[in-house]
């Protein structure tokens, strides 16, 4: 622990050297090659998956409109990216624009990755017109680092004809109609339910629900509630509804098992709907809200966009920031990519799928339940000792040990 702890902070030491160091570099001359402005941008949208159609879509479109601009992107595995960005800033080697995930963005802004853009927003004066929670995940205290992208959660997907064949005709609402529905849905090597356990965020992302479900919080990690929420998962596996090999598994690995027909259900977000539309027309399926314990929850997932503290591109890469959020463009976009929109006006609007496909709109309909991940600037470290805990709890270990132990780990970086 102390060993992690010393790592961290000479993390934290180069990030402020290198912040200290570049601070002075010029926002004003822009980088260009052959006559036009080189914009770079990271994200960690999978290859082939509806969201990286999105982003080739946004840039081949603004690409077009603005010709003197030429983009340079880099895709950069989701588990591989925040690594990505501690080694940049130490080596003066980032771009213009991040997409993060809206949880990580603070503790990257205290760290000096993030410009504080304050006066560009101040200035666009659309700000108001987002949903509280996925605005706040851009800003700390009180500034702004960045703009959302988009919003999500997470709920279960379902294969219509398996449960008819099993003979279930009525979803599961509560956490014993789930696991009973989930045993009877296994069957040889076909599992009831997929979800990831990914060492990664993913499998942070998928297990909060579960955790707050049970009435319980990550500043509560060792009680009784959060003991039951992670027995929960490991009983699961226990009785051969879930794979031991969701420990493996990120996202898009769980919806190959949907695919497949290998899982009969999976907890996963939106973006995987136009997937399912068009790779597995195939299969019958359908969504239903997250199962409930105490309350039935869902977690508040999406990217937000952020431009480098010194990037020699802000103008010109706020320009982009701010079309990418006009409606007439976001509303299209995010139906290409499976998204769902942080801008209320945008959300509101009857003309896009999200207000007329059945499916979308049971997320539309989870995400009023979906809590956000806001536990100040250390939820990095926060959630890479969940992670452990989920990898331990799917071995078999004694699910109170494992949640003491993570809650020492957890309580001293949680916000006084």
């Amino acid at each position: 622990m102390k060993n992690k702890i010393l790592i961290f902070a000479s993390i934290l030491m180069l990030i402020l050297i290198a912040a200290c160091s570049n601070s002075s570099s010029s926002s004003s001359e822009a980088t260009t090659k052959d006559g036009k402005v080189v914009i770079k941008i990271w994200d960690y949208l999978a290859p082939d998956s509806s969201s990286e159609r999105e982003q080739l879509a946004l840039i081949e479109k603004y690409e077009k409109e603005n010709p003197n601009i030429k983009f340079e992107r880099t895709y950069i595995p989701f588990a591989d990216l925040k690594t990505k960005l501690l080694q940049g800033v130490a080596g003066n080697e980032l771009p213009d624009i991040v997409v993060i995930d809206n949880p990580d963005h603070q503790a990257f802004a205290e760290a000096g990755v993030f410009a504080d853009i304050t006066k560009e927003v101040e200035a666009w004066g659309e700000a108001d017109k987002y949903f509280q929670g996925p605005m706040d995940s851009a800003k700390l205290n009180g500034k702004y680092y960045g703009i959302p992208n988009n919003s999500n959660a997470l709920a279960i997907y379902y294969n219509k004809d398996l449960f008819s064949q099993a003979g279930i005709t009525e979803l599961p609402k509560t956490w014993d109609q789930f696991s009973e529905i989930a045993k009877k849905l296994t069957n040889g090597d076909v599992k009831g339910f997929a979800m990831a356990g990914k060492k990664s965020e993913e499998g942070t992302f998928q297990f909060l629900p579960w955790l707050w479900s049970a009435g319980a919080d990550i500043n509560s990690f060792d009680s009784a509630e959060a003991q039951k929420a992670m027995g929960y998962i490991q009983s699961l596996v226990k009785d051969g509804s879930l794979s031991k090999n969701m420990i493996n598994w990120d996202q898009s690995d769980v919806l190959v098992q949907f695919q497949t027909k290998k899982a009969a259900m999976m907890e996963n977000g939106p973006w995987q709907i136009p997937m399912l539309n068009e790779k597995s027309k195939d299969i019958n399926w359908g969504v239903f809200l997250m199962p409930g314990d105490k309350q039935s929850t869902s977690v508040l997932g999406g990217e937000n966009w952020a431009i480098t503290a010194n990037s020699s591109n802000k103008k010109e890469a706020w320009d982009f920031l701010k079309w990418t959020q006009k409606p007439e463009v976001l509303g299209p976009m995010h139906e290409l990519g499976g998204r769902l929109p942080s801008r209320e006006d945008v959300a509101s609007d009857t003309q896009y799928e999200w207000a007329k496909d059945e499916n979308v709109k049971i997320y539309m309909e989870q995400l009023k339940t979906a809590k956000p991940r806001a536990y100040g600037t250390k939820y990095p470290e926060i959630s890479t000792s969940i992670q452990e805990a989920i990898q331990r709890n799917i071995t078999g270990e004694n699910v109170k040990k494992i949640m003491g132990s993570t809650a020492d780990k957890i309580n001293p970086l949680l916000p006084k």
